[in-house]
C-alpha cells in the first residue's frame, strides 16, 4: 500500500503543472522525498517502476510532467504542447523537434517549475525538507542543476543531461559552482546526443561530484538497468552523512 495523489501548482507564467506525490504506508514521521524530472518528449510515467523502488526503501517521490509534456499542457487557458513525434527517423528530426519545443514553451522556466514544486511538496507533513533530491533524465537533468541555487537540495542525479545552453551556461556554471551537497552525472560513453562530454564538464566544475560513464550508446532512463545499483548506493550514502 502506497498514499497516492495528484497535485496541480501554477507556474509563474501560467502553464498548469501537474505532478504526482506518493509515499510508503510504512508508519514514519516524514519521509526524504525524491523529485523526478522526465525527459523530452516523454511523461512523468517513464519513472514509475524505478519510484516504486524507491519507495519500497523508504522514499517518498513526486513524479512531475514538465511544461508542454503530459497533463502539463495548458497555459493561461491555452492549449501549448511541446512538437514531438515518437517515431522520428533521425537526431536531425528530434533536435528539430527540440529547438521548436523550446520556442513554444521555453524549458529554460523549468528549474523554476521545480522550485516552485519543492515550495508545494514541503508543505506536507510527510515531506522531511531537510531531505529533498532531486533526479532527471536528459531534458529533466539539465533542468534539476540551477534549482540547488534556489532551493535547500540534499543531492541530485543527472542522468544523461544535456547542453548548460539550454538553462543559461553562465546560470548553470555558478549553480554548480557553489553548490556543496552530493551530484551525480551519468552518461553512456557513446551517447547520440553528447551527453558524455556535457556530464564530464558538469563533473569538473562540481565540488562533490561522481561521475559514471556506461558502456554503449543509451540515452535517459534505459540507462537505469545497468546504473541503478549505483543510485542507490549513492543515496544510501546520503542517509548515512544526514544521521
Amino acid at each position: 500500500m502506497v498514499y497516492s495523489k495528484e497535485l496541480t501548482i501554477r507556474s509563474e507564467d501560467g502553464f498548469i503543472l501537474k505532478g504526482f506525490f506518493d509515499y510508503p504506508s510504512e508508519k514514519k514521521d516524514k519521509y526524504p522525498v525524491i523529485i523526478f524530472a522526465h525527459q523530452f518528449g516523454t511523461t512523468h510515467m517513464i519513472w514509475s517502476d524505478f519510484a516504486k523502488e524507491l519507495r519500497e526503501k523508504g522514499y517518498a517521490t513526486l513524479l512531475i510532467d514538465l511544461r508542454g509534456h503530459g497533463l502539463s499542457v495548458m497555459q493561461n487557458g491555452k492549449e501549448n504542447r511541446i512538437i514531438f513525434n515518437k517515431n522520428f527517423s533521425s537526431l536531425v528530426d528530434l533536435i528539430s523537434f527540440f529547438k521548436k519545443s523550446n520556442k513554444k514553451v521555453n524549458f529554460s522556466k523549468i528549474p523554476e517549475d521545480i522550485a516552485l514544486w519543492i515550495d508545494h511538496i514541503i508543505e506536507n507533513e510527510k515531506v522531511d525538507p531537510n531531505q529533498i533530491i532531486l533526479i532527471g533524465a536528459s531534458l529533466g537533468a539539465t533542468s534539476i542543476i540551477p534549482v540547488v541555487s534556489m532551493q535547500d537540495i540534499s543531492a541530485i542525479v543527472c542522468i544523461s543531461p544535456g547542453s548548460p545552453k539550454i538553462m543559461g551556461e553562465e546560470n548553470v556554471k555558478l549553480s554548480l559552482s557553489s553548490y556543496m551537497n552530493p551530484s551525480m552525472f551519468i552518461s553512456s560513453l557513446n551517447d547520440p546526443v553528447g551527453s558524455e562530454k556535457y556530464s564530464r564538464y558538469y563533473m569538473r566544475i562540481s565540488n562533490n561530484g561522481t561521475f559514471l560513464v556506461v558502456s554503449g550508446k543509451g540515452h535517459g532512463v534505459v540507462l537505469l538497468k545497468k546504473v541503478k545499483g549505483y543510485i542507490f548506493q549513492f543515496l544510501k550514502n546520503i542517509e548515512k552523512q544526514v544521521k
